[in-house]
C-alpha cells in the first residue's frame, strides 16, 4: 500500500554532486539507455511529469509535503465518518473543472512519440490525471499504479462509474455549491488544486450541506474516486501488471518521481535486483539515489523533447 514516508534523510537533500545537469550530456545518457534497451524500455512517471501541465506536486525537493500546507488523503480518514467524506467530495467537486483544464505537456507527447517509434515498450504512472491517455498512449500500454480520477468506485459493492457522470450527479444534488463553483470560475478566484484533484478552501467553510450521491448499484454512500489513498491497498491486478512490466523490460527510466512511496520504489528495486539499468530524470533527491545507475536533475520536458528529436525517425 502507498506509505507516508518521512522527509528524505538530511544527507540526501539538495542536488547530488554526481547528478547530470548538462543538457547535452543528459540527452546522450537517455538516448544511450534507449539504445541499450532494444525497444524494451519501461518508463515510470510521477508528479514531476505533470507539473508543466499546471498540476502541482505535494513534495518539496527535501521530500516534505508542502503543497498548500497539506498532505495526501489517508484511506482510514475517508472511511471514518460522513463529515470527512463530505469535506473531500466538496473540495473534489470544486477541483474537477480545474483538473479538466490540464492538458498533456511536452513530456507526455515526447514519451508517446518514442513509444510510437518503438523505443518504449510500456509505461507505469503514479499520476491520477489521465494525461498520458490524452497524449495518445494506448490504454493497454499504461498502468495507472495509483488509480485515476476519471472513475469513481463504491467501497461496498465495487461498482464503478465515470467521473463525468458522477460530477453531474453532484451538480444535481448540490445547487448551492454549483452556484458557488460558477462564481469562483467567473471571478477567476479559483482555489488552488491539489494533486489528488481536490482544492484548498478556507477553514471557515462548512461542508455540512454537501450531499454525496449514493452508489447507483447498492445505494451506499461509500463512493470514492478510483484513486489509491495513502493506507489503501493497490489493486492486485494493477500490482501484478506493473511487476510483469518490470520483469520483461530491458531497462527503466524514471521521470519526475522521487519514488517516495514504496509501491513505486520497490519496482525500481526489483529492476536493479534483476540487473537492469535504471536512469532517473527528476529534480531533487529520490529514494533510489543509492541504487540507480545515474540521475539527471533537469526539466523533463526540455530533456525528453531533445531525446525525441535525436532517436525518433
Amino acid at each position: 500500500m502507498p506509505d507516508f514516508p518521512a522527509p528524505f534523510p538530511e544527507q540526501s537533500r539538495g542536488p547530488d554532486s554526481d547528478s547530470i545537469i548538462d543538457l547535452s550530456t543528459a540527452v546522450d545518457r537517455v538516448a544511450e539507455l534507449i539504445e541499450q534497451s532494444n525497444g524494451k524500455l519501461l518508463v515510470m512517471t510521477g508528479a514531476g511529469a505533470s507539473t508543466d501541465s499546471g498540476i502541482p506536486d505535494y513534495r518539496s525537493p527535501s521530500g516534505r509535503y508542502v503543497k498548500n500546507h497539506t498532505r495526501p488523503i489517508f484511506f482510514q480518514e475517508f472511511l471514518a465518518n460522513t463529515s470527512f467524506r463530505q469535506r473531500y467530495w466538496a473540495r473534489g467537486y470544486l477541483g474537477w473543472p480545474q483538473m479538466l483544464k490540464a492538458k498533456p505537456n511536452i513530456t507526455h507527447f515526447a514519451l508517446q512519440s518514442m513509444m510510437d517509434d518503438g523505443h518504449i515498450s510500456g509505461l507505469i504512472t503514479q499520476n491520477v490525471d489521465h494525461l498520458h491517455h490524452e497524449a495518445g498512449t494506448p490504454k493497454d500500454k499504461v498502468v495507472e499504479l495509483h488509480g485515476t480520477l476519471y472513475e469513481v468506485s463504491c467501497l461496498s459493492c465495487h461498482h464503478t462509474e465515470d467521473r463525468h457522470v458522477y460530477q453531474q450527479r453532484l451538480d444535481d444534488l448540490n445547487q448551492e455549491w454549483k452556484t458557488y463553483q460558477q462564481e469562483i470560475v467567473a471571478t477567476g478566484e479559483e482555489p488552488k488544486t491539489n494533486p489528488d484533484g481536490d482544492v484548498e478552501l478556507p477553514p471557515t467553510v462548512s461542508f455540512d450541506t454537501f450531499n454525496i450521491p449514493p452508489c447507483q448499484n447498492c445505494g451506499e454512500q461509500l463512493v470514492k474516486p478510483r484513486v489509491v489513498f495513502f493506507g489503501e491497498n493497490i489493486e492486485t491486478e494493477v500490482k501484478q501488471k506493473a511487476a510483469s512490466m518490470v520483469e520483461s523490460c530491458e531497462a527503466m527510466l524514471i521521470v519526475g518521481s522521487s519514488l517516495a512511496t514504496f509501491s513505486a520504489f520497490r519496482l525500481v528495486k526489483r529492476a536493479k535486483e534483476l540487473g537492469k539499468p535504471v536512469g532517473v530524470l527528476n529534480m531533487g533527491p529520490t529514494r533510489s539515489d543509492n541504487i540507480i545507475d545515474w540521475k539527471i536533475e533537469l526539466n523533463s520536458s526540455v530533456v525528453l523533447e531533445n531525446v525525441m528529436r535525436q532517436v525518433c525517425i
